[in-house]
């Protein structure tokens, strides 16, 4: 937990408050959110802030200089500037990213002289090493090099970056330069990344300096809602140094009028099932990239956003849609709840996606080992041969479980309890009748009733993959130029059209 001075809503004075790990301030264009990025620089100590308005120019070569001096121009290059001016110190992060690394080889240089030898695990990660540790997670499609004083990208001159790429890199730096137990503000987080990259980026510089806590400060609200947050404010307004704003609980549907104000005309919603920051948001971020991605945990908590946003849309302009997982939900729900406005993916999870077999077939040539494939498609089927007993119990009881909390929730007197009493048990009969394909069916009938999330995990090893990197590299390729117009036409056979 980390105390935060701010300055009270409406009021001149200042109060604590405590967050976690980070908090977002959100708000329209025009609220006072950079101002109020500038007063917290102020007023917390230590505080590194990253304004929005940052230059991405990249020389062809990095200046020489030793890291103190590199150092102490980073920080005077930011520190108590107005929160309106352009932050142009690109040059100036890489140059303290070598220089950090040149002052540890000497130290280390310096150990051996002294001791006589030093072990890899003795010698400190320097920061750059660990820049590109996490390049490799967000970017594991470019290959970064960082040596003989150039910024390299595939063999290229990091001045060929996309605009996403270079501001990735210059966000990693600066993160991991910042002091220790720092306060980290951060203006417009989102800019230039894509929506499903800048989730992982931040998720994963959270983790690593876990030692400070973050302040994000953005007008997305996709941002806002997907990200994993101890807290949220809501800036309303800003005049004469008054800044009006109010925190909100997220464990409700984020108020209508925010949505209003944040969004005006902008994207359409579209409910998910998920949490913030999970693999449902990041995959729905990248596929449905003209709705603003909202989570609610459960499919019956999607299923009440929708009906109580479109049963109300006297208060809004808004069109509203929402998205679930295929599961073991009968086919006549799935298509009740159509008609409603709440679609379903053709997988049981949608952790499935990663499973389908022209998914597999992408990421198998990009990997140049094609010949994976039929090991992969054999390694599922198998997995689900051995599995489908357990399946098809588990479809019977989460039907039943359904079923039962239904039809008890719809009984208002005696005579609907005796009415149910008498139906359930024959009710119940037909629906532990689970028809499950064979395991030689075709591959998406058995991802239809596959509920297994841990899978991709296990049949990545096939491809000498470990941890997430599957289903890192197949994010990126919805993010990426190249790769991702052939996935997307994949996933338009699977995902449904929201209209």
């Amino acid at each position: 937990m980390k105390n935060i001075q701010i300055q009270k809503s409406n009021s001149t004075e200042q109060e604590t408050i405590e967050i976690e790990k980070n908090m977002v301030i959100v708000g329209a264009n025009g609220a006072g959110k950079s101002r109020l990025g500038s007063k917290l620089e102020q007023i917390n100590s230590p505080t590194k802030r990253i304004s929005a308005q940052r230059y991405l120019q990249l020389a062809e070569a990095v200046q020489k200089q030793n890291f103190e001096t590199a150092k102490n121009q980073l920080n005077d290059s930011y520190k108590n500037k107005p929160p309106i001016q352009p932050q142009n110190d690109y040059q100036q992060v890489l140059i303290s990213l070598f220089a950090q690394e040149a002052q540890r080889n000497e130290e280390v240089v310096n150990t051996i002289k002294l001791k006589g030898k030093i072990t890899k695990k003795q010698t400190p990660a320097s920061i750059k090493e660990e820049v590109i540790a996490i390049w490799d997670f967000v970017f594991p499609y470019r290959k970064l090099n960082l040596e003989n004083d150039k910024v390299r990208a595939d063999g290229f001159s990091g001045t060929e970056m996309s605009d996403g790429e270079k501001v990735g890199l210059y966000l990693i730096s600066q993160i991991l330069l910042a002091e220790k137990n720092c306060t980290l503000i951060i203006d417009e987080p989102e800019l230039h990344l894509h929506k499903s990259l800048m989730v992982r980026l931040w998720n994963k510089l959270e983790e690593y300096r876990s030692d400070c806590a973050f302040i994000y400060i953005t007008h997305d609200l996709d941002f806002a809602v997907s990200k994993a947050s101890s807290k949220l404010i809501w800036m309303k307004s800003y005049s004469n140094n008054i800044w009006i704003w109010e925190e909100i609980n997220q464990n409700g549907i984020i108020p209508e009028n925010l949505f209003l104000e944040v969004l005006g005309s902008r994207e359409d919603i579209l409910f998910v099932e998920g949490e913030k920051g999970s693999l449902d948001i990041q995959i729905y971020q990248a596929y449905y990239e003209n709705f603003t991605i909202i989570p609610r945990g459960s499919y019956e908590k999607v299923i009440e956003a929708v009906k109580g946003l479109r049963n109300n849309t006297a208060l809004h302009h808004k069109k509203v849609y929402g998205l679930i997982d295929r599961d073991f939900h009968l086919e006549s729900k799935l298509n009740s709840w159509k008609r409603k406005k709440v679609f379903s993916i053709p997988v049981n999870k949608v952790e499935n996606i990663f499973l389908l077999p022209e998914v597999i077939d992408i990421v198998c040539q990009y990997l140049e080992k094609v010949e994976k494939k039929d090991e992969i498609i054999a390694e599922i089927r198998m997995h689900y041969k051995k599995n489908k007993a357990k399946i098809s119990f588990r479809a019977s009881k989460d039907r039943m479980h359904r079923h039962i909390g239904e039809c008890f929730g719809l009984i208002k007197s005696k005579k609907g309890y005796e009415k149910f009493k008498k139906s359930i048990f024959t009710e119940l009969d037909n629906l532990a009748a689970v028809s499950l394909p064979n395991h030689d069916a075709e591959l998406l009938e058995i991802l239809n009733v596959l509920p297994h999330k841990g899978l991709t995990t296990k049949i990545q090893r096939k491809l000498e993959l470990s941890g997430n990197e599957y289903r890192n590299l197949v994010l990126n390729f919805l993010i990426s130029t190249d790769k991702r117009k052939p996935l997307i036409k994949i996933l338009k056979k699977y995902l449904p059209e929201i209209k």
